[in-house]
This record gives C-alpha cells, structure tokens and sequence, in this order.
C-alpha cells in the first residue's frame, strides 16, 4: 500500500503552547546559529565555568594527595559553590535572545491567524 501524505500540514506559525495553569504562551524565539556570536558566547561561559570548577576540583585532590585535609575541604566547599557558575551561560542566553520572545495570552493573539 502506498504511503500517503497527510490530509493537512502544520503551519508553524500557528503552533502555541498550553501550560498547566491553561494559559497559552507563544514563543518565536530561535537558538542560536552554529558557532555565531551569540553560540560562542554561551560556550565561552560554559567553558569558564568548567575551568574555574575543575580547578578547583584539581586544587581539592592534590591538597588532599599532600595531605592538607583542610584545605581540601576548602577547595571542594569552594567547588560546590561554584558549581551554579556552569548555568550562567544558558541563563543569559535565555534572559537576552528567548525570553523577550515567549508571550503569555489571557485570550486567542490577535496575530495569530484565524482558523
């Protein structure tokens, strides 16, 4: 049996989302191009967070290698808390570029095509 095309297609344009609360919420925001500006950005504060994590996780072992228990527990204390350092790129990345693009509805968009 030959496969056949669907009876309709999605306009994408047309796409919202429902949350549990019911209130629907657009969103036209995009992620980044590979490697733009904005792409490197996020990696680039990625990267120093899991440079300035492991770190001081490197710091921890050798200190507790030389026998500086102390120490040691300083710098994973330290790793802990460093540890959200690795959210702040995708956080920004959300706060900048998709943020201002999700729109919370009380009714049908007046943009959104009628159907």
């Amino acid at each position: 049996m030959p496969v056949q095309p669907p009876p309709f297609s999605i306009d994408p344009a047309r796409l919202y989302d429902v949350g549990q609360d019911g209130i629907p919420r657009t969103d036209t925001g995009e992620a980044p191009e590979w490697l733009s500006l904005r792409h490197r950005r996020l990696l680039g504060w990625v990267a120093l967070g899991s440079l300035i994590v492991g770190g001081l996780a490197g710091l921890c072992v050798l200190c507790f290698i030389l026998g500086a228990r102390l120490w040691a527990a300083a710098f994973a204390l330290a790793m802990m808390a460093a540890t959200p350092l690795l959210g702040i790129g995708p956080v920004l990345d959300w706060w900048r570029h998709r943020r201002p693009y999700r729109r919370r509805h009380h009714s049908r968009s007046p943009d959104f095509p009628p159907g």
